[in-house]
């Protein structure tokens, strides 16, 4: 055996049929993708939530004070433009998955 018919080798491919791994129900990267993403959106909309609830429990005890009013009101500007930054990131996802002709999982 020389060096040529070495580099000759057939070379296999795993099955098309492959397992997913233990634990995670993803056999494709745009699977593995979609659901980090849904992952990063629900952790994501989840703290936006507590934010908002934050700051209008601020503004409601601020008292009139006007630092403690305008605290509430960075703390419900930032969980909004955390919001927005949710949407683009399932929007982005979304059209990723569109063009590369991608199926999501379940239809999200």
């Amino acid at each position: 055996m020389n060096l040529l018919s070495v580099l000759e080798s057939k070379v296999y491919a795993a099955p098309a049929g492959t397992t997913p791994i233990q634990g995670i129900p993803v056999t494709t990267v745009n699977e593995l993708v979609t659901l980090i993403t849904n992952i990063l959106i629900i952790v994501g909309v989840a703290i936006v939530i507590v934010f908002l609830a934050l700051g209008f429990i601020k503004y409601i005890t601020s008292g009139g004070d006007k630092n403690a009013v305008d605290s509430a009101q960075k703390t419900l500007t930032y969980a909004v433009i955390g919001g927005v930054g949710l949407l683009i990131v399932y929007g982005i996802r979304t059209l990723l998955l569109g063009l590369l002709n991608a199926q999501s999982l379940s239809g999200y």
